[in-house]
């Protein structure tokens, strides 16, 4: 019996629900295929390549492949983030389950990333502020972001396009992005504020200059506790 539902954990349904649909997909960074799985059998989207640098998480992704019978619309492909990726075959970029500077790093090795033909949807597991600088740097505009709970942990979830203007932002830009003031995101945040506050009061006893640091710690408690 051909199985029509693959159930995501609210990480990847966040991410799922950034996806316009339409065209094709690079999933980078698949791991075990559930959210290509998932878009196609929704209807979402026709066909997607599921990548990873690693032929472990392929073979992953190969047993949900055979599972749902997808064959002919899910291609698994070993690549280094997007460098065995051509632009003409896809119209959506998800980049789940890195951290941010890695994604950040992934899309600095590949020219053709800043195309306005593309719409990038990312979930970065850590330093998120990291790619939302890259991103801002690089004339990319950030959508729409989500933050959601999963177990212990907080994720956020943002698609961006690529513009090409460059607009001034600030580092409170990089950590807040244009995340809602959900429970969720206020939590995701504190975590960032405990670890900027201990940074904070070590370059203090240090006497270094730590007005930057005051500053975006400041915007952070306006937007969790304002």
């Amino acid at each position: 019996m051909l199985i029509r539902r693959v159930t995501l954990s609210p990480r990847l349904a966040a991410t799922a629900s950034l996806v316009v649909g339409g065209g094709n997909i690079v999933d980078v960074g698949t791991d075990h295929a559930y959210l290509p799985a998932h878009l196609i059998l929704s209807k979402k989207i026709p066909f997607a390549i599921a990548s990873d640098v690693r032929q472990s998480p392929l073979d992953n992704a190969r047993d949900t492949v055979i599972k749902y019978k997808l064959q002919n619309k899910v291609e698994l492909r070993l690549s280094d983030g997007l460098k065995e990726i051509k632009p003409e075959e896809v119209s959506e970029i998800v980049f789940a389950g890195m951290g941010g500077t890695l994604i950040a790093e992934k899309l600095k090795e590949c020219s053709w990333v800043k195309s306005k033909k593309h719409h990038f949807i990312f979930q970065p597991q850590s330093k998120a502020e990291d790619l939302r600088e890259y991103l801002y740097s690089n004339g990319f505009y950030i959508n729409k972001e989500l933050a959601v709970s999963e177990g212990e942990r907080y994720y956020i979830t943002f698609d961006a396009y690529y513009t090409a203007e460059i607009k001034p932002f600030t580092q409170s830009d990089c950590f807040i992005g244009k995340l809602p003031k959900t429970v969720e995101a206020k939590a995701h945040l504190k975590m960032q504020l405990n670890r900027l506050e201990k940074k904070y009061n070590a370059l203090k006893q240090r006497e270094e200059n730590v007005k930057e640091l005051e500053i975006l710690i400041n915007d952070l408690k306006g937007f969790i506790y304002g």
